[in-house]
């Protein structure tokens, strides 16, 4: 059976799910984010940076592109997917992410991690004329004492000035998070919510990816497939992703020459009947 990818003459799929940053659509929002980020990033000084959105708005992949926009040798990016639950566990990971010897990273307290810490910082950034940049993704699960923990990471050094930033990456609850730690709320350099996409863009989005995809423009869904793919998404991405992804396989098998309104209702209705 052909692929729909042959079928429609892509380069590759379109619709697929992860942050990859050729995708990444400069909505009003995601460019406005993209933006703060890296004037956040490239002051230096502001230590302290929290982006929030809903599941599937678009963070992982903002914060993906900022990554590959920061030269490497100027920055080093380091990302802790999942946040650990302690303060040690916290400063562990960091320090396994910048190279640290797994003897020093296993068993030890959080003054022994810290030193690590100052030591990988002195010898692998600050030595180099670096700066480090710390992402920690779904930081709405990290505790008060690991938000406090992450602070003090920024704090300056006997040099002069600091050469850690971090990005806090969560769910809205982040920000109910931040508010319960006033001495790490008062430190934000940058907050911004990434919200999702309205409805004039949607159809400019979906183009976005195709023409990604392709290396050149395809315009595929009719006007009245793009409004129901709104209604049934909210402008989330990644919903729009998963639909489209099914309506564009289902209009291979049917040997469409487009996705028309009837093929996003049948994949919206069946969504439906499953999650009811």
């Amino acid at each position: 059976m052909i692929h729909y990818a042959d079928f429609w003459n892509l380069d590759r799929p379109p619709f697929d799910a992860g942050p990859d940053p050729d995708f990444f659509f400069e909505s009003r929002a995601h460019g406005e984010a993209l933006a703060r980020l890296l004037y956040f990033s490239t002051d230096r000084a502001m230590g302290l940076a929290a982006i929030t959105g809903e599941i599937g708005a678009g963070k992982t992949m903002t914060l993906q592109v900022l990554t590959h926009r920061l030269p490497p040798d100027v920055y080093r990016v380091i990302t802790v997917f999942t946040a650990p639950e302690s303060p040690a566990g916290m400063l562990a990971e960091i320090n396994r992410l910048l190279g640290g010897a797994e003897s020093a990273t296993t068993g030890e307290g959080a003054d022994a991690l810290r030193r690590e810490f100052h030591r990988l910082l002195s010898q692998r950034i600050m030595a180099s004329g670096r700066h480090l940049l710390i992402v920690i993704d779904e930081a709405q699960l990290m505790s008060d004492a690991c938000l406090d923990t992450v602070k003090c990471l920024t704090n300056p050094v006997e040099t002069g000035g600091s050469h850690v930033s971090v990005v806090l990456s969560g769910q809205p609850e982040l920000k109910v998070r931040l508010r319960a730690v006033p001495q790490v709320q008062q430190r934000m350099g940058l907050l911004y919510h990434l919200g999702y996409l309205p409805r004039e863009e949607v159809p400019a989005y979906v183009r976005h990816r195709l023409a990604v995809a392709r290396s050149g423009s395809l315009d595929l869904f009719d006007a009245e497939g793009l409004d129901l793919l709104y209604r049934f998404s909210g402008g989330c991405p990644r919903q729009i992703n998963r639909v489209c992804k099914l309506a564009v396989d289902r209009a291979c098998v049917l040997r469409k020459t487009a996705v028309d309104v009837g093929m996003v209702e049948m994949i919206v209705n069946d969504f439906g009947k499953q999650f009811s």
